[in-house]
């Protein structure tokens, strides 16, 4: 059935007890639910976790420095990964986001952090050249190969906040998952390039080339730094974001 089909099968099959209904509804109105207390945040929260192991560090060719610059963290009883979300302007801990190393586990912590407020490593973020990338792994990837600073808006989408704090940015990349390879690596480019020319900004879209690679966390140093020499400037048009 389609929309319209499936609305008039609706309104004649179902029977409703008006009656009932608004003596329920009434009942509600009388009634108080308390809501649950916001959690409290504070560093000592991530004390349960540890340093990421030697094997985890290999697994995702990062260094131990790059993570520690980063606050990543690591959980032992997962075998998870711990990625902090701060406060963009006063890097206070907002909750942090889990990721399973070889495993389907994905999650914010506390639920309903307000992750899209913030961009992950901005405060290990060492100021001009600006990489944006989805995975908070990625950014700390760029890192322990000393090839660039990056950020990441965990995950594939971006909001209008993010993109303020883009702003600080002397030069902009971005370097969301291959558009040649991912769908939602492509809708978030194309979606960035209309709103980054609408906002009066300027960016440069990572040079994927024909390395194959769906994101940087898979790249060789060497492609890395072919794709951030080789940032195609959204002035070239839409065309730039399959450079």
């Amino acid at each position: 059935l389609d929309f319209d089909a499936a609305k008039d099968w609706l309104r004649a099959s179902i029977q409703a007890d008006l009656d009932a209904l608004i003596k329920h509804v009434e009942e509600m109105r009388q009634s108080y639910v308390s809501l649950p207390r916001p959690v409290e945040m504070s560093e000592a929260r991530l004390a349960v976790f540890e340093r990421p192991p030697d094997w985890a560090l290999a697994a995702r060719k990062l260094t131990d420095s790059a993570c520690d610059n980063y606050g990543v963290l690591w959980n032992s009883k997962q075998n998870s990964w711990i990625t902090p979300i701060r406060h963009p302007g006063t890097h206070k801990l907002m909750g942090w986001q889990e990721k399973g190393q070889g495993s389907r586990l994905f999650r914010n912590r506390p639920t309903g952090v307000q992750k899209s407020k913030t961009l992950f490593g901005l405060d290990a973020w060492l100021g001009g050249t600006m990489i944006v990338v989805e995975s908070p792994l990625d950014a700390v990837y760029l890192q322990s190969l000393r090839v660039g600073s990056g950020v990441s808006t965990f995950g594939a989408s971006v909001s209008s906040e993010q993109i303020d704090l883009m702003r600080q940015a002397d030069r902009l990349i971005l370097a969301f998952d291959n558009p040649k390879l991912d769908s939602a690596g492509e809708k978030i480019s194309a979606d960035m390039f209309n709103r980054i020319r609408a906002q009066g900004m300027e960016c440069l879209f990572f040079a994927y080339g024909d390395s194959g690679k769906k994101d940087i966390g898979d790249m060789s140093l060497e492609e890395v730094e072919f794709g951030i020499a080789n940032a195609k400037h959204f002035v070239f048009g839409a065309g730039a974001i399959y450079a």
